[in-house]
């Protein structure tokens, strides 16, 4: 074996790059994804609801411009209610002005709970790996069935309430066996991972798109209604039809089917019953010749 030379660190050196030097909110518990980091890297930073909040809490018990965090010139943080409709809580004292001390535990809202806590570079590499590991999927990097699971469960019982449109994609990529079969598993892979690749940078920022299942994949549309989300599904569609897939100089022809369901005017009990609904719809686009898109809009 060659020779091979220890290389000597310096215990201060590490430390010294691991000081402490982030403040940091941390989701506990709530609506948005538990274990998810806000850094406190600005003087003022508007926690709520809104869209346009800093720190943007996916609660409804959260109002849309809920609280404010302070960060002082000698680094010292500061809490402040902004006449919130269910208050603002520190360590469970409801409070209009708090100092925040490293483990406070903060209440914001009727559900979300977020830790202050100091992260040094070691610390927050961690806690992204960890939230990272916990959420996506390990080969396509795209949310994982399980946060998808959580989303689902959480959109569904929101738009529900409160009327708001809401619509999911199901796609799978047909005949996936035979590329499998064909040009082997590594070349499966190769297919999973760049179509994920080509959805994820075409559909919005705020829909969730997941890897279902082996090559099935979902796409939850927030605020849109079926005859949008059949635009976007006919829109990947053509995509994936359209796109170059080549493995070790072995082209591939690949192509989509999809089902969808919508929330607006249907009657769903559970979000179970809406994951059928379009997976009825992805059933009759492969009954039909796959490569299409079917939902009710089109008599199913």
């Amino acid at each position: 074996m060659p020779d091979e030379k220890t290389i000597i660190h310096s215990v201060s050196d590490l430390l010294a790059r691991a000081k402490k030097t982030s403040a940091c909110l941390i989701v506990v518990s709530g609506r948005t994804s538990v274990g998810k980091m806000f850094k406190l890297d600005r003087a003022e930073l508007t926690i709520g609801r809104s869209t346009d909040a800093d720190i943007m809490l996916d609660d409804e018990g959260v109002s849309r411009r809920h609280a404010r965090i302070v960060v002082r010139p000698d680094g010292s943080v500061q809490l402040m209610d902004l006449n919130s409709t269910n208050g603002t809580f520190n360590n469970g004292d409801k409070v209009d002005v708090s100092a925040l001390h490293d483990g406070d535990k903060i209440q914001i809202g009727s559900a979300t709970i977020l830790k202050f806590s100091y992260q040094d570079s070691i610390d927050e590499a961690l806690q992204k790996n960890l939230y990272e590991s916990a959420t996506r999927d390990g080969l396509t990097h795209i949310y994982n069935k399980k946060y998808f699971v959580d989303t689902l469960r959480k959109e569904f019982a929101y738009c529900l309430r409160h009327r708001v449109p809401l619509s999911l994609v199901i796609i799978d990529i047909d005949h996936f066996k035979r590329v499998n079969d064909t040009y082997g598993h590594q070349a499966g892979d190769y297919v999973l991972a760049r179509l994920s690749a080509r959805i994820n940078d075409t559909i919005r920022a705020e829909d969730v798109f997941a890897r279902y299942g082996g090559e099935e994949f979902v796409v939850l549309l927030r605020e849109a209604p079926e005859d949008k989300a059949f635009i976007l599904a006919e829109r990947l569609r053509r995509l994936i039809e359209t796109t170059e897939f080549t493995h070790n100089g072995q082209q591939m022809r690949v192509t989509i089917s999809a089902g969808i369901a919508a929330l607006e005017d249907a009657e769903y009990t559970d979000p179970d019953s809406f994951i059928a609904a379009a997976d009825k719809h992805l059933y009759r686009a492969k009954q039909a010749g796959r490569n299409r898109v079917e939902a009710r809009m089109l008599g199913g």
